[in-house]
């Protein structure tokens, strides 16, 4: 059998994953210290999406569980099994890379793209024939731009390459996302370090700022196939000056992608990161000289639903995840962020579509004083400790239930019959006997589904019915008002 790809098995990637939450590791937004006492909160609340507005939260503290460089399968290639009809296995004849696979992904038109690691992008146009493999000779661009203060001191114009000499090998292709027909969302793996290794502020000089060669590595591009070559245009994740109150010189900690997915029918771009998750454009054309404001960089960046540990650590982790909520709210949808540390829903359609404020809800469990009274209202209405939007990791089957009423219920109405007969005759001493009819018949009646069947069949069927009802939120209602229901009988006595 032809050799093809290699795949990590499930013990390498589980230990990858408790590696890097036992380790605790990692650095702040603001500095390279492995923890952080708590703070009050990492709301960024600047205005929404006004484009030029300052992003007023503090400084995202935010250890993480140290560089989690992927999984490793040690040199074992396994043999796929044998698939069966309708199946096709792509191997390195097929123009497939020699070694790790790191996803696949389709765009609307068909074309079928592979992140092969330190390989490359490979394309299969059409879903038919063999694959091409492109690089950063064709175009791909894991590294960002010299802007500013920083691109001065290194003498070069505005939006040069901020790595001279960049390679796969240093930033592979970690993830792909299709789009539009012709376009894929391309991810890649930050250097070693990269999210600790800006140290910008406003009382140093730029050369002790960090190496741009390695916080401004990886990051993700949009690309685009263009006959025989490709175009290419890179999201640059970061904040640029002004930007974040507390980061005036700006905020460098994305940089490894591990996630990216395309909502379809919209502009939005959800990315899964290193520390966090970020918000971009789906028609970015591309702005090497935007300098991270908000008006032109084509994302906003970032959230993450850090906490305190029984240490007081302030905690956040890599996220792999992304889901889309299937529950339209005024056409917008929230979106599910699965990390190694936390998942949480971001709540962007509940917002109106408002990035701030979806932030704002979402860190708001990041402060130490939660529970003081002025946090009362707000600690009520998105959670109580047990159902809340952020979830707790390594709690097997262990969900809580929100049960209540539902203020839209009308009253049961019902309508009761009895008729009834005596008889003791005069024929038959010692016989008496009485026949009763009996009907009940109530309309609207009151009920609730018990949640085994909400979550049952919300997941097998994906009936709004259903799927409407698992919201953990104060305002879920399991109340609902039913069929017609009857009953009725006879009941014959005699002595």
């Amino acid at each position: 059998m032809r050799s093809g790809w290699r795949w990590v098995g499930p013990a390498a990637v589980a230990a990858a994953i408790a590696i890097g939450v036992a380790c605790g590791g990692g650095g702040s937004d603001r500095n390279e210290s492995n923890v952080v006492p708590p703070d009050g909160g990492s709301g960024d609340g600047g205005a929404v999406d006004s484009g030029s507005a300052a992003d007023a939260g503090a400084p995202d503290a935010g250890p993480d569980g140290g560089p989690t460089d992927g999984g490793t399968d040690a040199g074992v290639i396994i043999v796929p099994p044998i698939l069966g009809p309708g199946w096709t296995f792509y191997g390195t004849a097929d123009g497939m890379p020699p070694n790790n696979v790191m996803g696949v992904t389709a765009d609307e038109d068909g074309n079928v793209y592979v992140a092969g690691g330190d390989a490359g992008l490979f394309v299969q146009r059409g879903g038919r024939g063999s694959f091409r493999q492109y690089g950063i000779a064709d175009g791909l661009h894991p590294y960002g731009y010299l802007m500013g203060d920083m691109a001065k001191f290194k003498g070069v114009p505005d939006g040069s390459p901020s790595d001279p000499n960049p390679t796969l090998a240093a930033t592979p292709v970690i993830s792909v996302a299709g789009g539009k027909g012709g376009t894929v969302f391309v991810g890649y793996q930050g250097k070693p370090r990269c999210e600790d290794a800006w140290a910008g502020d406003q009382w140093s000089q730029p050369s002790a700022w960090g190496n741009p060669a390695v916080y401004k590595s990886g990051d993700a591009d949009k690309v685009t196939l263009a006959e025989d070559a490709l175009s290419v245009v890179h999201y640059d994740i970061f904040s640029g000056p002004g930007v974040v109150a507390a980061e005036p010189v700006g905020r460098e900690k994305l940089c490894s992608i591990w996630r990216i997915v395309y909502q379809h029918g919209t502009n939005y771009l959800w990315f899964g990161g290193n520390h966090g998750f970020a918000l971009g454009k789906a028609d970015f054309a591309g702005n090497p000289t935007c300098n991270g404001q908000l008006g032109c960089a084509g994302v906003l960046e970032h959230v993450h639903p850090a906490f305190n540990d029984s240490a007081g650590n302030f905690v956040t982790e890599d996220y792999w995840g992304i889901a889309i909520d299937p529950l339209s709210q005024g056409g917008l949808h929230d979106v599910w962020f699965g990390g190694m540390a936390r998942t949480t829903r971001f709540r962007y359609g509940e917002t109106g579509g408002s990035y701030f404020d979806a932030e704002t809800r979402t860190e708001a469990w990041t402060k130490s004083n939660i529970n003081a009274p002025a946090n009362a209202a707000f600690k009520a209405a998105y959670g109580n400790g047990t159902t809340t939007d952020i979830i707790p990791q390594a709690i097997s089957g262990q969900l809580g239930q929100v049960q209540g009423g539902n203020p839209l219920l009308t009253p049961e109405k019902a309508k009761s019959y009895s008729a009834g007969l005596l008889f003791n005759p005069t024929a038959v001493s010692n016989l008496s006997g009485s026949v009763d009819y009996w009907q009940i018949r109530v309309d609207g009646e009151v009920g609730a589904y018990p949640a085994t069947v909400l979550v049952t069949n919300c997941l097998t069927t994906g009936n709004p019915i259903y799927c409407a009802g698992v919201v953990r939120a104060p305002s879920t209602n399991f109340s609902l008002n039913g069929a017609a229901v009857a009953t009725g009988g006879y009941i014959v006595q005699t002595n």
